[in-house]
Parts: C-alpha cells; sequence; structure tokens
C-alpha cells in the first residue's frame, strides 16, 4: 500500500475491532453491516462507551468499505490503447495535411500580396500585432491575479459569498420577470415562478451553507498550497487547443477525399463511409475532450488525498503530490479515464445527431424527444462518473470497480443524493463569470492610457470581447479545480475523519461542526458502500 495512505489501515483495524466488540457485548449487527451511530460520529463525537447505547430500530444501518490504494499497474489498458491510437491517428494525418496546406499557404500569399499593393490604405486602419499582443498580455495577467483574489475572499468569507451568490440568482431572476412582464407576460410568470422557488429553496438550505462553505475553505486550502495544479489544467487546455487544430485540418482533408462522396446524390452528401468517419471524427473530438477533463479531476482529487493524509507531500508549488497524482492519472488510470470517457462521448454523439435530425419533418418530433431523454441520461452519467473519477484519483481503482461503488451508493441511498446542495457551484460559476467582465474591462481601460492606441478606439470592443473570453477561460480552471477539490473533499470526509483531525485539526473541528448544525438528526457523516463512503444527507 502506498504510503501516504499508510493511516488507512489503522482505520480499518479500528473498524473491524469496533465490530468484535459489537459482536462480543451481543449488540444486534449483521455482517458486515455497521451501525452509522457508531461508525460515523465525527472523532470529536465518538462515545467512550462502545456497546452501552441503546440501538433503536430507527437507526440506519449501512454497509460500509473503507477503499484501498491498488498497487501500481495499467488499469482497463485496451481502452487506453485505444484512445492513444485515435490521437495518433489524427495527429499524424494533421501533420501530413499541414505540410502541403503550408506550401500552399505560402504560394498564395505571394500572389496576394502583388495584387493587393494598391490597398494598403484602406489596411492601415487595422491595429498591428502590437495592439493584439497587448491585449492578450493583460487579460494573462490579469485574470490568474483576479482569480487567486477571489480565492482569498472566498476563503475569508465563503459562508457570506456563498449567500451572496444565491441572492444574485434571486436577483437576477426578479429583474428578468419583471422585465418579461411587459412584453411577454407569460415568459414574465414564469420567471416570477422561478424567483419564489429560489427565495424557498434559499431558506431551505441556509442552515446547509456553513457545511459547504467549510468544505470550500478545505479546497481553497489544497489549490493555494499545490498550485502547480493550474499548470497541469493549462496544460490539459493546451493540449485541448492542439488537438482541436489537428482534428479540424484531419477532418476537412479526410472528409474531402472522393471515396467519402456519394456520386449518386449531390455534391455535399456523403457516402455510407463517408458518413461512417465524419462520425467517427466526431466521436473521437468528445472522447478526448472528455479525458483531457477527466484526467485534471482524477490528479485533483490524488493531491486532496495527498494533502488530506500525508500534508507534508502536498505544501509547495509542484510538490509530491501534483507530480505523482498527474502521472498516474495520465498513465496508470488513463484506461480508465478513457472508459468512463468513451461513455459519455457516446451519448453525446447519439443526441446531437437525434437532435440534427430533429429537424426533418418526418418523424422530427420523436427524434427530439428522445435527444431529450440521452441529454437527461448523459446528465446522470456525468454525474455518476464525476463521483467514480474520484476514486479513480485517490486510489487508482479501474473504472468498473470505481462505478461498482458508485452503484452501491444509489442503491443504499436512493437516487436523491445531492452533495452540498450544489452550493458552491453556483458561487464559482459567478466568480467566473465576475473575473471575465473584469478582465474585459482591465484590458479597456489599460489601452486607454496607452497613447499609441488612441487611434483604435474602433477596435476596443472587440478587445474587450477577447478580454472577456480568456478571462472566462483562465478564471474557469481555477474554479474548475476548486470544484473538483468540492468533490474530493467531501468524500474524504466521509473515508477518514480522525485522519482530518489530526492532520487540520482546526478545519477537522469546523467541518465537524457546520455537519452537525446542518443536519441534527444525524449523528456524524453518513458512510455508505462507495469505498469507504461519501457524506450525504
Amino acid at each position: 500500500m502506498d504510503s501516504k495512505y499508510a493511516t488507512v489501515q489503522t482505520a480499518e483495524t479500528q473498524v473491524h475491532e469496533a465490530f468484535e466488540i459489537a459482536v462480543a457485548e451481543d449488540i444486534p449487527v449483521a455482517s458486515p453491516v455497521l451501525e452509522a451511530s457508531e461508525l460515523s460520529v465525527p472523532p470529536t463525537q465518538q462515545s467512550t462507551k462502545k456497546g452501552s447505547e441503546s440501538y433503536s430500530d430507527d437507526e440506519v444501518s449501512i454497509t460500509w468499505e473503507k477503499g484501498e490504494v491498488q498497487p501500481a499497474g495499467y488499469r482497463d489498458k485496451w481502452f487506453a490503447i485505444a484512445f492513444v491510437t485515435q490521437f495518433i491517428a489524427v495527429s499524424t494525418t494533421a501533420m501530413v495535411v499541414a505540410r502541403t496546406s503550408w506550401a500552399e499557404l505560402f504560394s498564395d500569399s505571394a500572389t496576394s500580396n502583388n495584387d493587393q499593393t494598391g490597398d494598403d490604405a484602406s489596411q492601415e486602419a487595422v491595429p498591428g500585432i502590437e495592439f493584439w499582443a497587448f491585449i492578450i498580455g493583460i487579460s494573462v495577467l490579469v485574470a490568474p491575479a483576479l482569480s487567486l483574489f477571489s480565492m482569498t475572499l472566498m476563503h475569508k468569507n465563503a459562508v457570506g459569498m456563498i449567500t451572496a451568490s444565491l441572492w444574485f440568482s434571486i436577483v437576477c431572476c426578479g429583474l428578468i420577470a419583471v422585465c418579461s412582464i411587459f412584453v411577454a407576460p407569460l415568459a414574465g410568470i414564469i420567471y416570477g415562478i422561478f424567483t419564489v422557488c429560489l427565495v424557498c429553496y434559499l431558506k431551505t438550505v441556509k442552515h446547509r451553507i456553513p457545511y459547504a462553505a467549510s468544505n470550500l475553505k478545505c479546497s481553497i486550502s489544497v489549490l493555494k498550497n499545490n498550485l502547480g495544479l493550474g499548470l497541469v489544467a493549462i496544460g490539459a487546455m493546451v493540449g485541448l487547443v492542439g488537438y482541436i487544430l489537428s482534428w479540424t485540418l484531419a477532418f476537412m482533408f479526410t472528409i474531402n477525399l472522393d471515396v467519402m462522396k456519394d456520386e449518386t446524390a449531390g455534391d455535399n452528401d456523403l457516402s455510407p463511409l463517408g458518413g461512417f468517419v465524419a462520425c467517427s471524427f466526431l466521436l473521437f473530438f468528445y472522447w478526448t475532450h472528455e479525458v483531457l477533463r477527466n484526467i485534471v479531476r482524477a490528479t485533483v482529487s490524488g493531491v486532496v488525498g495527498h494533502w488530506w493524509f500525508v500534508p507534508t507531500e502536498a505544501a509547495s508549488f509542484c510538490s509530491t503530490a501534483v507530480l505523482s497524482s498527474a502521472t498516474r492519472a495520465s498513465t496508470y488510470s488513463l484506461g480508465s479515464i478513457a472508459f468512463g470517457s468513451l461513455i459519455v462521448a457516446v451519448l453525446h454523439l447519439i443526441r446531437n445527431t437525434l437532435h440534427n435530425a430533429s429537424n426533418n419533418r418526418n418523424a422530427g418530433i420523436l427524434r427530439c424527444i428522445a435527444a431529450c431523454i440521452l441529454a437527461y441520461i448523459e446528465a446522470l452519467v456525468q454525474y455518476f462518473n464525476k463521483w467514480a473519477y474520484v476514486y479513480v484519483g485517490l486510489y487508482g481503482y479501474n473504472y468498473v470497480d470505481a462505478g461498482k461503488r458508485v452503484m452501491n451508493l444509489f442503491k443504499q441511498r436512493g437516487w436523491n443524493v445531492i452533495i452540498a446542495d450544489n452550493l458552491t457551484n453556483r458561487l464559482l460559476g459567478i466568480m467566473s463569470l465576475t473575473i471575465g467582465i473584469l478582465t474585459g474591462l482591465c484590458t479597456l481601460f489599460v489601452a486607454f492610457l496607452v497613447d499609441e492606441f488612441e487611434s483604435k478606439q474602433g477596435w476596443l470592443g472587440l478587445g474587450f470581447l477577447i478580454g472577456f473570453v480568456i478571462g472566462m477561460v483562465l478564471s474557469g480552471i481555477f474554479m474548475g479545480l476548486l470544484s473538483s477539490a468540492v468533490d474530493s473533499v467531501i468524500v474524504c470526509f466521509a473515508e477518514a475523519p480522525q485522519e482530518f483531525n489530526e492532520t487540520h485539526p482546526e478545519l477537522a473541528e469546523e467541518m465537524n461542526k457546520t455537519w452537525r448544525d446542518a443536519w441534527p438528526d444525524v449523528g456524524g457523516v453518513v458512510i455508505v458502500g462507495l469505498g469507504g463512503g461519501l457524506g450525504v444527507v
């Protein structure tokens, strides 16, 4: 077993000892089911008189299984081989096409330069490369700085920020309702109903906000201590951009081959082979996007595990936790990640195909209904995968084993598993939007101060848009890392509250208190059969 999770053995020993004591004292507990009131109470609340409490039929009995770090080895390797094969095939095709296209581009540009010598005056109004480099440079500097500043604000006042995000949603929905009532009364009524529902929702979850805030604080601590995770996410984004360029070149070249055309139909119609190849390219695109995103998610889960059990390994920019977790996610666990990502990619492809075909008058409504159903199924699979990848990152399980544990969760607790009421994700989305707007405004403000750009004011609107997009992308990277960390913290809190109390006593005390305040009827974190558990309502 990996040294970073050596403390898990101690927790398992305590579980077995508790079970043996229960059997010895004739406590009615069926193996391997243990009483939640005994096992799930946070360390500070556990009773020292084991077996002396009365056990009623109302107490929750749950299957409990501790997660274990898996030995080093490639898992679901055939899916990893298939993914790497398509990645190499697309990239190789793109490189072959790029060499030919690059030569043609230079020959065409030389010809166009000879033909457009009289148009120089009309091109003077277009900003030069200095202007665009300035806009992009300011955006790249401002967006990460605002992201770090926003994390500091959320860490210092997480409760207030989450509450403000809920009120922000209510106010926006209410304003839309008021504005729409004069233009489209039906839409105004619908948004008015949404506003009332949001107010009721705020009242319902108000007492749970401190627990969500404590999870967010832990996640921010993980990310600020391991900012190298940002490089992993940026690397994945750069890889995705490069793949998109390669994919576009390869797709355009392949689909324009004569063998892909249907000679009996119009020029734009594809043959059966062409249709198959087009669908395959779309599947490759969706698959690669999901894999790169989930590699980052699994890496974050691994870093959270290090921070939880062995904080010294996760306390620097490019810490041991970041390097080892990123390496495992992109090598040993690549097959497991590719397996789950392929399922989502296939569903996405089928849904989009049905959605595009719904415009056809023949059975278009039925296709539209099928597309909506598939969209719902896809969302469920993505939710399922989200938790499965936490266990892939924490312990290195293969996809099937991690999936079985997730299904056990749904079997034990039903389909109403709501984690932290999605309160943190709402806040992170609003922060990302705010940072995007502020980044765009900063590019405008600084550009106005530069004398060389006074004559380019007509292009500053496009500069704002570029700043906004860059701000959204870069802040989205940091907020996405936080969202993944929140999910991992929830799992680790259910897995090992004792270890958390030893490594981070102040944060553990706050989380235990907020949990009891949020769910006073539950003695502690309810642990279900998901490789050690998951904190659920």
